[in-house]
């Protein structure tokens, strides 16, 4: 079975939204023993978390990923790379912005653990694997 990471935006309307949460919740309980928890994406969630979200998305969310050693953390290596990445994309004139480098931090911790993306956002991530071919991801939520 392959790893899987959530990006961000998936978890933030899974949080927001009882739809989306009843999606992420079937695709994780088929496949949680294989998705892990980027600390890239940690750092966005608390980053833009309401007040109101942030006791129940440490709870729900982070700490379960947490105690189960399922974070995946960009290694030195991968900060490298990311660099490499968003030169070539920004000398190829695609727009470098703080939420596009997280992306991309994403992407090459994704390939240090042989994992696959989950996110919603086909144009940047298909601009990041054409830079980087290793890369993989998937629109949500992939069946067995």
């Amino acid at each position: 079975m392959p790893n899987y990471i959530v990006d961000t935006q998936l978890v933030i309307r899974a949080f927001r939204y009882d739809r989306e949460a009843e999606r992420m919740n079937a695709f994780l309980s088929v496949f949680s023993s294989s998705v892990y928890l980027s600390s890239v994406v940690v750092q966005e969630l608390l980053a833009g978390a309401r007040d109101s979200e942030m006791r129940r998305l440490q709870r729900v969310f982070i700490r379960p990923f947490e105690q189960l050693e399922r974070i995946a953390t960009p290694t030195h290596a991968s900060w490298v790379r990311t660099g490499h990445i968003l030169r070539v994309l920004r000398q190829d004139g695609h727009t470098i912005t703080p939420s596009f480098i997280n992306d991309v931090l994403v992407a090459t911790s994704a390939v240090q653990i042989g994992a696959t993306v989950i996110q919603d956002n086909e144009k940047d991530f298909a601009a990041i694997q054409r830079a980087y071919p290793p890369v993989s991801f998937t629109a949500p939520w992939p069946a067995r």
